[in-house]
């Protein structure tokens, strides 16, 4: 007992409804785990796409800026004034070469002002000629000499982008903090070099437009490990920075060395996870494969995990106030559940016992309101039902006993009703075996027309699959009718279309011959060119080179049109023998055409023949059906006397079964009265119980 009533407990509404509460409970909480995982990797996984590209753009910006640096150097490394004075052109005209050097450093100073980028531009010059700087206005002897010799070191060359220029730091008494990186390029007779510096401050300007987050330490680091450091801390925050050692470079995680994919590719960018001062960092970079420099970031990973931590907090402050709020819903609930339950309990109780006169009641405003006035409406109708038992059975008592009576007066008229049924089962018999002799005579008669019918019906089929054939026949030849007149219409228009590939291929032959003379006017034009060109020496031997240049072209242009005036010609032949071939085909179609329209009309003549001989077939097919119609309503009007015969028989068979069990029925109808009436007195006793 006290094991059931345990198990009642465990089973109860009450747990049922903190079990279907808390399981939504669990749900959110493994909903808010794996959002926040989820949110945490794709936080985590944008933050380190949008940095990439954020780098690999800032790369790409001084990328920009350097071919905009290098325009301007080149600008002045091939000026053709400035050539002559590189090489000493203009050392015996005094007032030229002052005027041009004069006018180059007002160019060089407008190019520095226009490009907030430049720092510097120098021209260094051979020994004996003086050099151009924005820096140095004393204007230095040159110093190529010396230079090439200290940008190049064994088995190398000059590079275009350099961190550093020793010797030319020295020879304009310039230090190496007013730039960064230079560009350096030779003029065209290499008896120069234009050097252009890149300011530091516009360099450490852009980086620290760089914003990716407090703590985040952005840096621009040369091929030598020179580095320009921006470091975004946040208010009140300190840097984790040594003053004098270098951020990036030595470090392990650096890339010093070239490094390259599995397609022998170098890899100019990557992204990893570092340790720096104490902590863990994101390490992220981007080469600049013009200028020999990195881009490098160290991005605090609590940065990048931050608004992830957010949503954690969030999420498990919202599950931990639902729960509660679930709990205090669902004890509240139970418990309004429960008293309602045991006070319905209570007063079905007292209705089990028999006393119809309580009233159930429940609190709220809910379902057991309902539940309530239905068991209020159930003990009414049960009060009510007992009151028409009771009427009822009065009634009955008095039922039984004239149930009595009429069972005897039931069994005096079936026993007359069985002397009678007797009498007509003897009739029954002789009309039946008179009615079976007419049935045989009449299925004889309906044999013989059936096969009369059925021969008719093999006929009229086979009547009408060659009706369907002709028809099928007609069909077929007007299709092809039909095609033969659309073959004509098509190679009609065939001919036209050639015809007027013909025509278009006379207007081909007219523009080859406007090209031909266009690459013959061309050829004069080449020749005169490569006579001037001869006339200028070796000033016209670049026009010279156009000049034959342009020969080849006119004489391939010729060639070209020669071909195509070949191919043109073999058009125009078999466009010919296509026009013939055409009209051949049209004579044919036109012949086949004629000969259709014959078998049309052959087809059609044996067609009236056989409708002719299909109207003498259904005349047949009438007579026999309306034959074997009359037939059939001879043999189904004999059966049918028959049936009826056969089932008067049954039928007084049935009667007399059913009067055998009438009689049965009467003397159990006897018994039931009698158990009724003592059923009357037992229902009488318990109806008492019933408090009304």
């Amino acid at each position: 007992m006290a094991g059931k009533k345990k198990e009642h407990l465990l089973f109860s509404i009450r747990n049922k409804i903190i079990l279907c509460f808390f399981v939504p409970i669990v749900f959110m909480i493994v909903i808010g785990i794996s959002a926040y995982q989820k949110s945490a990797e794709g936080m985590n996984e944008k933050f380190r796409v949008s940095t990439v590209q954020t780098i690999k753009m800032a790369t790409e910006y001084v990328d920009m800026v350097a071919s905009f640096i290098e325009s301007e150097g080149v600008k002045y490394a091939f000026d053709n004034e400035l050539s002559r004075y590189f090489i000493g052109m203009l050392d015996n005209d005094n007032l030229a070469r002052a005027s041009l050097v004069e006018s180059t450093k007002k160019s060089l100073s407008t190019s520095r002002m226009s490009n907030e980028f430049i720092s510097n531009i120098h021209i260094i010059t051979k020994e004996g000629i003086r050099m151009i700087s924005t820096f140095n206005d004393t204007k230095p002897d040159g110093i190529l000499t010396q230079y090439q010799e200290s940008m190049t070191t064994a088995g190398t060359r000059m590079e275009n982008w350099v961190d550093s220029h020793p010797v030319l730091d020295e020879a304009l008494t310039m230090k190496d903090t007013y730039y960064i990186i230079s560009y350096q390029i030779p003029s065209q007779t290499r008896s120069a070099y234009v050097v252009v510096d890149i300011k530091p401050d516009a360099i450490s300007k852009f980086i620290n437009g760089l914003d990716l987050g407090e703590g985040s330490i952005v840096g621009f680091v040369t091929q030598n490990g020179r580095e320009i450091i921006s470091e975004n801390l946040g208010e009140g925050q300190e840097s984790v920075l040594t003053e004098g050692e270098p951020v990036f470079f030595g470090r392990s995680f650096f890339p010093a060395e070239r490094r390259e994919d599995e397609n022998g590719e170098e890899v100019l960018e990557g992204i990893e996870t570092v340790e720096f001062a104490g902590s863990e960092y994101q390490f992220i970079y981007s080469k600049s494969d013009k200028t020999n420099t990195i881009i490098c970031v160290l991005v605090p990973m609590s940065v990048i995990t931050g608004q992830a931590e957010g949503i954690k907090t969030m999420t498990f402050g919202l599950v931990i106030l639902a729960c509660i709020i679930v709990l205090v819903v669902g004890l509240l609930i139970v418990f309004s559940i429960q008293n309602n339950m045991k006070r319905i309990s209570r007063k079905f109780g007292e209705v089990a016992k028999g006393d119809l006169t309580v009233q159930v009641t429940a609190k709220g405003k809910d379902e057991f309101r309902g539940l309530a006035a239905s068991a209020n409406n159930m003990i009414v109708n049960t009060k009510s039902l007992v009151n028409k038992v009771t009427s009822a059975t009065q009634q009955l008592e008095i039922s039984s006993r004239d149930v009595n009576e009429v069972s005897g007066v039931i069994s005096e008229y079936s026993n007359d009703i069985t002397q009678a049924i007797d009498e007509i089962n003897e009739g029954m018999s002789r009309q039946s075996e008179h009615a079976q002799e007419c049935v045989a005579k009449t299925d004889v008669l309906s044999s013989e027309i059936q096969e009369v019918s059925r021969v008719v019906e093999d006929v009229e089929k086979l009547v009408d699959e060659t009706e369907q054939m002709i028809n099928r026949g007609m069909e077929i030849v007007q299709l092809l009718g039909d095609r033969a007149r659309e073959t004509t219409s098509i190679t009609k228009k065939v001919g036209e279309s050639i015809e007027s590939l013909r025509e278009e291929s006379e207007i081909i032959n007219t523009f080859v011959g406007t090209i031909t003379e266009i690459s013959e006017q061309t050829n004069l034009l080449s020749l005169n060119a490569s006579i001037e060109a001869a006339r200028a020496g070796d000033a016209g031997r670049g026009f010279a080179v156009v000049a034959e240049e342009i020969r080849k072209l006119a004489d391939d242009s010729a060639k070209a049109a020669r071909e195509i005036r070949n191919n043109v010609d073999h058009i125009g032949g078999q466009t010919l023998n296509s026009v013939e071939s055409a009209r051949n085909a049209q004579n044919m179609v036109a012949a086949q055409s004629e000969a259709v329209e014959q078998v049309v009309d052959v087809f059609l003549r044996m067609q009236k023949q056989m409708r002719t001989l299909i109207e003498g077939l259904k005349e047949i097919v009438d007579s026999t059906e309306k034959a074997d119609h009359e037939r059939k309503y001879t043999v189904d009007a004999v059966r049918n006397i028959s049936d009826i015969i056969e089932e008067t028989a049954n039928s007084a068979e049935v009667v007399r079964d059913v009067l055998n069990r009438l009689m049965e029925s009467v003397q159990n109808l006897n018994q039931t009265a009698d158990s009724l009436g003592e059923n009357m007195e037992e229902l009488k006793t318990e109806i008492s119980v019933f408090k009304i």
